[in-house]
């Protein structure tokens, strides 16, 4: 099914379905749903769902789901989930979550996780998980954990913890432990 300008024009997959101008335009794969204006634009792959305008627009991962204005826009890896506009907006991991406006941003590297306003935004390492507004919003380390607004906010490195509001805020070294509100904020 394809409705709109362009819609689904060029190898539009079977099952597939392409709603809004330029949506699944170019190599949309098989049982794929694309809605909005340049969602899953160029190359959609398997069983992706794109809503929203330019969700999932370039390089969309087999059985990714990108929900939200540029959710999960540019290079969104398989398995990997974005809700929320600009969610996992650029280079989104395999088997990845993020969820809120700008989570997962930018750079996010393999089984994260990212829940809440700007939570893991830049640069969040491999299997990191950060929830809360802000929470390891710059440069997040591998296998941390950042819970609670503005918690390992800015330069978390590998293997740390930090639990509670602004805990780790600022540059907590690897496998660093701060829980409890301000602690270990420099």
């Amino acid at each position: 099914v394809a409705i709109g300008s362009s819609a689904g024009r060029d190898s539009q997959g079977t099952q597939s379905v392409a709603i809004g101008y330029i949506a699944g335009s170019n190599a949309q794969g098989n049982n794929t749903v694309a809605i909005g204006v340049s969602a899953g634009k160029t190359s959609q792959s398997t069983e992706s769902v794109a809503v929203g305008n330019s969700a999932g627009f370039n390089l969309q991962g087999a059985s990714s789901v990108a929900i939200g204005q540029n959710a999960g826009c540019a290079d969104q890896s398989s398995s990997a989930v974005a809700i929320g506009v600009h969610a996992g907006r650029d280079s989104q991991g395999t088997e990845c979550v993020a969820i809120g406006h700008n989570a997962g941003y930018n750079a996010q590297d393999s089984r994260c996780v990212a829940i809440g306003n700007s939570a893991g935004s830049s640069l969040q390492g491999d299997s990191a998980i950060a929830m809360g507004s802000s929470a390891a919003k710059l440069d997040q380390g591998n296998y941390s954990v950042a819970i609670g607004r503005l918690a390992g906010y800015d330069s978390q490195a590998a293997d740390c913890v930090a639990i509670g509001n602004q805990a780790g805020s600022n540059v907590q070294g690897a496998n660093a432990v701060a829980v409890g509100v301000y602690a270990g904020r420099a």
